[in-house]
């Protein structure tokens, strides 16, 4: 990552370096907020590994390097997950996915990069990524944040997993559900 002052570099849609003025909205069950800059992402605990993904046509992206905070470390900062809970990611531009515990725990389909075929059980880890293959994440690759789930053999995961532009981890618990007549 490259430094500039007190703020950070990202690549562009014009492939240019441009300073980076983000912040990442963390919201603990309880309804607790936590907002943290670019700069202090950055100064938390990362992990470099493989990760890649395949969009729902088929194109294959990766595996490339990638380096980010694994997603346990920010969610812990405002009081974790339990087994019942939920993960809402937003990004920028609205997109959001949800997850429960199981699925951020590993019960994620993961696929070979070469045949795209199912491989089960294969390992993997949520990662809030800020490079990729070395270099800051370019704006179209969803800088300055994006989520990855990482396999470190890699393994590829569903590309609608991977969102770009996050601006926010929300934990929840779940919605009673619709009609249950309690």
């Amino acid at each position: 990552m490259a430094a500039l002052g007190l703020g950070y570099l990202q690549w562009t849609q014009h492939n240019r370096l441009a300073p980076v003025d983000w912040d990442l909205a963390l919201v603990g069950r309880d309804g607790s907020e936590k907002v943290l800059s670019y700069a202090e992402l950055l100064a938390l605990p990362t992990v470099e590994t493989a990760g890649g993904f395949f969009s729902s046509v088929g194109t294959i992206y990766g595996p490339f390097r990638v380096k980010g905070i694994p997603l346990e470390t920010l969610l812990d900062l405002v009081g974790g997950m339990t087994a019942s809970d939920l993960l809402q990611v937003s990004a920028r531009d609205g997109y959001s996915m949800v997850f429960d515990y199981r699925q951020l725990q590993g019960d994620i389909d993961t696929f070979a990069a070469d045949t795209l075929r199912l491989v089960p059980g294969g390992a993997v880890q949520f990662l809030l990524i800020f490079e990729q293959d070395g270099q800051p994440l370019a704006e179209n690759d969803g800088a300055p944040l994006r989520l990855a789930i990482i396999n470190p053999d890699g393994l590829l995961t569903e590309g609608h997993w991977w969102v770009r532009w996050v601006t926010r981890l929300g934990v929840r618990a779940p919605s009673p559900a619709a009609g249950s007549g309690n």
